[in-house]
């Protein structure tokens, strides 16, 4: 695919769930898999593919950050801060498990109900 092609702009929709759909030509052509990166830039929010192959995306996050140009002190500073966004995909699996082997789980409309009574939302 050409290079040209791809950065023509593109009219994204976002679900009612805050979700978009990636146009299937720049998918496939960038090679997502099941996760990607999203970082906050100054132009708006950048979506690379992110490889997972374990649970530990640290190496990938420092790849990254030294893309941007951060090294040194920097570079530790900015991992330090990326870091608490990591989340654990086999924790929060071994999480939800234990929620439905206890019985901790409720149709959508009423943790809603519970949310709103709880928090005024």
């Amino acid at each position: 695919m050409e290079a040209v092609a791809l950065a023509e702009p593109q009219t994204i929709k976002i679900s009612s769930k805050r979700q978009i759909t990636i146009p299937s030509k720049w998918y496939r052509e960038m090679e997502f898999g099941e996760y990607a990166l999203a970082t906050w830039t100054e132009d708006g929010i950048l979506i690379q593919p992110l490889e997972v192959r374990d649970e530990d995306v640290s190496v990938d996050i420092l790849r990254h950050l030294i893309a941007q140009g951060y090294e040194g002190d920097d570079l530790v500073e900015q991992y330090r801060k990326m870091q608490p966004k990591i989340v654990s995909v086999r924790r929060a699996i071994e999480d939800a498990e234990e929620d439905i082997a206890a019985g901790r789980v409720d149709s959508y409309d009423n943790m809603r109900a519970r949310v709103k009574e709880s928090y005024g939302f």
